[in-house]
């Protein structure tokens, strides 16, 4: 069963619910998480500068703030303008094709955007990033220079806009329910709880209606 998950690198509903996902997910070992890019400022939309609130030295609301120290989580002045994160992603789908943690990278990714301040368009950081987390940083940053991974990031980028009824960052669909934002853990436990217990019913309606089937044959 697959929890498909639409986000973005410089989302931090994102970020923060990255961090449910993962406090959450142990609970749920037949859920596989399914990773969807979707880019809230694709290129060659102009990057946005980030303000900083004179009263608080904030980039962020407060309640944004709370809930990111609610995680455990730093939610620091991100890097201006705010980077494109089509380059992270196709990192994404660099680390998926060579069998690697794509969660850790997700996690690492989002680190470095909100903890860091780092450019995440920025080659060089991805490369020490996917050093990081264990993959060959030559072999990553030729791929990516080389834009091996551009066609399956237009690719997911069709899918999310176009086929998957999406429209904002995070969205989480599982077994034809479908939950948005950074909701908390409790309701993403119940969310995926719900999934759970929709997909067996389904399951079981399935094979009665394969059973009627079997009993209706001369």
């Amino acid at each position: 069963m697959k929890l498909h998950i639409y986000f973005d690198y410089t989302c931090p509903f994102s970020y923060i619910s990255e961090s449910q996902i993962k406090a959450v997910k142990p609970s749920f070992p037949e859920i596989e998480l399914v990773w969807h890019p979707f880019e809230l400022r694709p290129r060659p939309i102009v990057r946005p500068e980030v303000s900083v609130d004179l009263d608080t030295g904030k980039a962020w609301d407060p309640a944004l703030l709370a809930e990111a120290a609610k995680e455990g989580l730093p939610l620091h002045t991100p890097f201006s303008p705010l980077p494109y994160s089509d380059r992270a992603f196709q990192g994404m789908h660099c680390v998926n094709a060579g069998g690697g943690d794509v969660q850790a990278y997700n996690e690492r990714i989002f680190k470095a955007v909100f903890a860091e301040g780092k450019d995440i368009s920025d080659l060089d950081v991805l490369a020490e990033i996917a050093n990081d987390i264990g993959i060959d940083a030559y072999a990553f940053n030729h791929q990516l220079r080389e834009g091996i991974f551009k066609d399956a990031q237009q690719k997911a980028l069709r899918h999310a806009y176009f086929e998957s009824g999406v429209e904002e960052t995070p969205t989480f669909k599982l077994a034809g329910m479908r939950i948005s934002g950074a909701v908390g853990r409790e309701i993403l436990e119940k969310f995926l709880g719900d999934g759970l217990k929709e997909e067996k019913k389904s399951q079981k309606a399935e094979a009665d209606a394969g059973q009627r089937k079997e009993k209706s044959r001369p």
